[in-house]
């Protein structure tokens, strides 16, 4: 993380629409002095709505068309928060968000879309797939396209609104799918598609690109019903307005949206439809640290159609306009244009280009068009390295987490000389004060690994359960060590109470109390907690109770340090964070309760020392020797591919000061994912062979989707030293 004055203001970013996207990263690239930005977004990938139509018809993957706000919100030194805002409070001056406590503001930045306008069409919502919001779009459509090229699938497909997003989106499925339909031993000829809208095609367009578009349609045997409002729509099909009736297996909607219902719950000024009402500022009428763009606002003074070339354009305005009232100077005027250029995707490498009363079309308009939307996803995805965030062939920044850990060798050297290396071999300290219980004590402390203050403090307050819950435990109090970057006052207030709310909705979920701490100021941020717990005398767990015989079971996967090393480096994505962060927010509790149900004579949880560190701490305390199968260990997505390029933690050559204990044939790519530092790592314990599948049922049972049988233990070497043999395969 870059070095950067103490935040003493609170920008928030509400959506990460386009606008928002071109913010963040220009803020990224020149930083408002004393200014902390927080992008909130629904989805860390978010669609880019001029390449739909192309990843329709097959020309896009989806990281062409998506952008990474993952991988952007690092490059910009922005923090990110992934949730659904519900609302905003003017006069406290906080962001309402989903399952969690408000986010403060100084400054408010809104641009959340659109949603579509369902109301009017009966059976709408239960019978056809709305276009707007873009992203929940994509997958339904993908759903769609598979279900279509099936034996027995849709052939029948309609869209409904005549104008440029129905017109692309017809023409993008029928290329789509006549073009597969092939390979998947469908006769092209069994679709048919049908555009109806209640307007005539285009309204919005000049006479020359409606010729081109009614051509193009004719060309691809599209049927085009033109002045004719759907009123109902079915399982079957269509109704309309004049009576008649059309069959389609399939309906996609691009009619009449409407602004997120949640804006007409708040008081910020709205114009007659509904949508935030602006000045040429951006700023809302009656607020001067409040702004709005793309689709969810209208400028009164200047008015436009809903388009995302106008979105697009107010990024430089808006972060302009963000950027004086920072400083408390006033914002500046932005007027949009009147006319602008619409290129309109026909399904084929084809498009229609209108601009005014001119218009063409051709392959050529298609490399156009193309050239621009690449143009633009390249330069929110394609980031270049930076200080603060290394290149690909940089070296990387130092990582964070329980990455950030002391290696084993040091630690053991330290206790060594203290005369207290076996106090380091349970994962809580054990503390007997007589009677049928036992005190379990243990701390963890590391520098923030994720920007977000709360999930942070959820996900450390989780990984500092582990200890106890490891040894059998249930954990009872709990106190937090907190350090915080210097900043302003409210900025230190914000941030110590999302990260210690975080801690709360971890510990209270556990029956654990929160009752104190200590704070404090620092460069990073950084969160611990200590934890107190108990456990009946009889229960108690440890790491050295290992039996030949048992098999080795692992509760979650394997590699979050490998991924965030990734994101430090600009390799990571959302599509691969997303996934570890929901995972990592997941109680182990029942896991725990599961593996102790089932026998566990040893648990464990992995962390810092990575899976092969703390199972070979458990054979030694065991005097065992184990059989590991690599293939069996579950991987997080992507990890294993990162792996191989090179890709690894900066704790893993501290952590191979125990590959000496290994044998068998691993390359480099297998000793950086065995010994990948975890936060908020799985249980691994050694369960009887007798109960293991049992065991594994009732964790995939309970939500641990990827828990596996990962080997076994066998007697102990005849040196007595514990040895992992390595195998692939079982």
């Amino acid at each position: 993380m870059r070095t950067r004055p103490p935040a003493t203001k609170h920008l928030v970013l509400v959506g990460g629409g386009h606008a928002h996207a071109l913010v963040a990263k220009a803020i990224g690239m020149r930083p408002i002095a004393g200014v902390e930005v927080t992008l909130v977004a629904r989805e860390l990938d978010a669609p880019y709505s001029g390449m739909l139509p192309g990843f329709v018809a097959g020309h896009y993957t989806h990281d062409d068309c998506h952008i990474d706000l993952v991988r952007l919100a690092a490059w910009c030194d922005v923090r990110l928060v992934h949730g659904i805002v519900t609302g905003v409070d003017r006069k406290a001056r906080r962001v309402l968000i989903d399952g969690r406590p408000p986010l403060g503001y100084d400054l408010l930045s809104i641009d959340v879309g659109i949603t579509p306008a369902l109301d009017g069409i009966a059976g709408a919502a239960e019978h056809a797939i709305a276009v707007k919001p873009v992203s929940l779009f994509a997958p339904r459509w993908l759903a769609l396209e598979q279900d279509a090229l099936r034996s027995g699938g849709p052939r029948s497909i309609a869209v409904v609104g005549s104008g440029a997003a129905g017109f692309e989106l017809i023409l993008a499925a029928r290329h789509a799918l006549v073009t597969k339909a092939a390979s998947a031993g469908i006769d092209p000829s069994a679709f048919s598609f049908t555009l109806v809208g209640g307007a005539r095609l285009l309204p919005s367009h000049n006479g020359g690109a409606r010729r081109h578009a009614h051509a193009a349609l004719a060309r691809h045997g599209i049927t085009l019903v033109e002045g004719d409002h759907v009123v109902a729509i079915d399982a079957g099909g269509l109704a309309l307005a004049s009576g008649r009736r059309i069959e389609a297996d399939a309906v996609l909607l691009t009619t009449k949206a409407e602004p997120p219902a949640w804006l007409g719950a708040t008081d910020m000024p709205r114009d007659g439809a509904g949508y935030l009402a602006v000045r040429p500022t951006l700023q809302l009428l009656d607020d001067d640290d409040v702004f709005a763009a793309g689709d969810c606002a209208s400028v009164i003074e200047h008015p436009r159609e809903k388009a995302g070339v106008f979105a697009v354009r107010q990024g430089p305005p808006l972060t302009e306009n963000l950027r004086l009232r920072a400083v408390g100077e006033p914002a500046q005027p932005f007027v949009p244009q009147r006319r602008f250029l619409t290129l309109l995707a026909t399904g084929e490498k084809h498009a229609i280009a209108s601009r005014g009363i001119l218009s063409a079309a051709g392959r050529w308009v298609w490399r156009w068009k193309d050239g621009i939307d690449r143009a633009f996803m390249e330069g929110l995805n394609d980031l270049p390295a930076r200080d603060g965030m290394a290149g690909l062939d940089a070296q990387p920044m130092r990582c964070t987490g329980c990455a950030a850990k002391v290696g084993p060798a040091p630690l053991a050297s330290a206790l060594e000389r203290l005369g207290a290396e076996g106090q380091a071999r349970d994962d809580a300290a054990i503390i007997d004060e007589g009677g049928p219980e036992l005190r379990l004590e243990t701390v963890d402390f590391f520098p923030a690994f994720w920007p977000e203050p709360y999930v942070v403090g959820e996900i450390a307050a989780r990984h500092a359960m582990g200890d106890i819950l490891a040894m059998g435990g249930a954990p009872r109090h709990a106190q937090a060590i907190v350090v915080l970057p210097e900043a302003g006052p409210s900025r230190i207030a914000e941030d110590l109470f999302q990260i210690l709310a975080g801690a709360r909705a971890a510990f209270d979920a556990e029956g654990v109390a929160l009752i104190g701490g200590h704070s404090g100021e620092g460069t990073v941020l950084s969160i611990g907690f200590h934890v107190s717990g108990r456990v009946m005398r009889e229960k108690l767990l440890r790491k050295g109770g290992l039996r030949a015989g048992d098999a080795l079971i692992l509760t979650r996967p394997i590699g979050t340090g490998i991924a965030f090393a990734a994101l430090g480096q600009g390799r990571g994505r959302a599509r691969m964070i997303a996934p570890i962060l929901e995972e990592m927010r997941r109680s182990l509790a029942p896991c725990a309760g599961i593996l102790v149900a089932h026998g566990a004579h040893a648990m464990t949880d992995v962390t810092g020392f990575g899976l092969a560190g703390h199972l070979i701490e458990m054979l030694e305390a065991s005097n065992a020797t184990a059989t590991l199968d690599l293939a069996a260990v579950p991987l997080y997505p992507e990890v294993r591919a990162l792996a191989e390029a090179g890709i690894a933690s900066t704790l893993v050559p501290a952590n191979l000061a125990l590959a000496d204990r290994l044998a068998g044939t691993f390359d480099e790519a297998a000793l950086a994912l065995l010994f990948d530092p975890q936060t908020a790592g799985g249980l691994l314990a050694g369960v009887p062979a007798t109960s293991a599948q049992a065991c594994i049922a009732a964790l995939r049972a309970a939500g641990s989707a990827e828990a596996a049988i990962i080997g076994h233990v066998a007697p102990a070497s005849a040196s007595g030293e514990g040895k992992l043999l390595l195998t692939v395969g079982r």
